[in-house]
């Protein structure tokens, strides 16, 4: 033990004097620098924490029974469009058929009708042609009389048949589709 007492009371030299303090100030250097970073490292976190924390808004809280709740009517709501759906659906179908059948009166009844009106002007103009032909039997110098104003009423006459044709065969082909609806 007195050569430890011996070792540590020796005088030191300036060299060894010299290391040792240079070593001291390295150790406390680092110590700072360590210090130094770890503060700033804290200010730089607390400014960040208390800027966000002065812009931050605030957030409302939303309960769990109010979001169960516009669950549930939102569902309900879902399932409300999805029976309103099917009966405009079923609406729209029953509508179509409204409409073809309405369609189809009518146009029948319309058919029918200029039908029989064309088949009148016929016998009209058939009762002229016989009028204007005894008119020029008994009216001596009438023949060319009745020769022009004749073709004129066979043209009307002709054209007239056309036009009822044309309307037998439309009123043909409405039934035909009615009878084919049906099926």
């Amino acid at each position: 033990m007195a050569k430890d007492k011996e070792v540590e009371h020796e005088p030191l030299t300036e060299e060894q004097r010299i290391t040792a303090l240079e070593n001291r100030v390295g150790t406390n250097m680092i110590a700072l620098l360590v210090m130094a970073l770890i503060l700033i490292v804290v200010i730089s976190v607390s400014i960040t924490i208390i800027t966000l924390s002065a812009f931050e808004e605030e957030v409302e809280v939303v309960h769990v029974e109010t979001v169960s709740e516009l669950q549930q009517q939102v569902t309900q709501l879902s399932q409300q469009n999805e029976v309103l759906g099917q009966q405009i659906k079923a609406i729209k179908k029953s509508l179509l058929v409204a409409q073809e059948q309405l369609g189809s009166t009518s146009n029948m009844k319309l058919l029918t009708l200029v039908t029989e009106q064309e088949r009148a002007n016929q016998d009209f103009l058939e009762a002229l042609r016989s009028g204007m032909y005894d008119l020029a039997h008994m009216v001596p110098g009438s023949r060319t009389w009745l020769e022009v104003y004749g073709e004129k009423v066979d043209l009307a006459i002709a054209r007239s048949r056309d036009r009822e044709t044309d309307l037998k065969g439309i009123l043909k082909k409405s039934e035909s589709q009615e009878d084919d609806d049906l099926w």
